[in-house]
């Protein structure tokens, strides 16, 4: 009996998760496990500059977990966040109206995701700034900028205030890498892009996604002004090529606006644990009520 009482704890501990997870941009220890998600195309926006080497994440303790590989530039560059929480959202993009992302109006989601949140992060001149963003259905939405969270550096970990989000955001960014996937515009290699463990890592209350039991993530790398896409998505391109740009080939029209489904990209799901867990609490306290 007491080892029926002390594998219910365990198996409620798994469903509940773990509170304590440190988001500080290095995923060594954080128990994410296997990537979903690696890069398939070597970087054209600057090896150990601007690359996704591959993508994490995890829901627990009430509380979205994800962690990007890599490296984010400090030239103020853009790397676009898009959470799929809830029912509704967006399958074509139309801004919440913060940061020019408005350049972006028109681009075509993947065929399944219907963006709810846009989370931008940029870094640069010795500051780390994030919005986050809440996309209505029928286009438009609400945002809060959140600027200088590192205090003075474009590297640290730090918590937000409130605003659109009602609890705290947690970020962390360690731009140590320089190992990874590298220059280019073929094929990437997925054994190194895998082996890298620094980058971006970012928390959100459940609460400010909708309470989901689990949430699909995009998210690629764009230029200053988000009308110029590099060939950093995750997941990634179907097939290598150089910066997708504005038009799709490398070009620039000023928007980018373009149809995801056309170049193969998709997303990730991150699955809650907690139906895992209490399928198997069940099976045991059932197996406990039989004995």
């Amino acid at each position: 009996m007491k080892n029926c009482v002390f594998a219910a704890a365990a198996m409620l501990a798994i469903a509940g998760g773990a509170s304590a997870q440190t988001v500080n941009g290095n995923i060594t220890g954080d128990g994410y496990g296997a990537p979903y998600a690696v890069q398939t195309t070597q970087t054209q926006f600057g090896n150990n500059a601007s690359e996704l080497n591959a993508a994490y994440g995890s829901i627990s303790g009430g509380r979205l977990y994800v962690a990007f590989t890599g490296n984010v530039e400090a030239n103020f560059n853009k790397l676009e966040i898009f959470l799929d929480s809830k029912s509704g959202g967006q399958s074509v993009f139309s801004s919440a109206g913060n940061d020019g992302a408005g350049a972006m109006n028109g681009m075509t989601f993947p065929t399944g995701f219907t963006a709810d949140y846009h989370i931008i992060v940029r870094r640069g001149g010795s500051q780390f700034d994030v919005d986050f963003a809440s996309l209505n259905t029928g286009g438009g939405g609400s945002f809060t900028m959140y600027g200088n969270i590192f205090a003075g550096a474009n590297f640290g970990s730090a918590s937000t205030g409130t605003g659109v989000n009602t609890q705290p955001l947690q970020f962390g960014y360690d731009g140590s890498n320089t190992a990874g996937i590298s220059d280019g515009t073929g094929a990437a290699d997925p054994v190194a892009a895998a082996l890298v463990s620094t980058g971006l890592e970012f928390s959100i209350d459940l609460a400010d996604l909708g309470l989901p039991t689990s949430v699909n993530v995009l998210a690629f790398q764009n230029n200053q002004n988000h009308n110029y896409a590099s060939n950093q998505f995750l997941p990634g391109l179907a097939t290598p090529q150089g910066n997708l740009g504005g038009d799709g080939t490398g070009g620039f029209n000023g928007t980018f606006a373009l149809n995801l489904n056309n170049f193969g990209i998709g997303y990730f799901t991150i699955p809650a644990p907690s139906s895992v867990a209490l399928v198997g609490l069940a099976g045991l306290l059932a197996s406990r009520r039989r004995r």
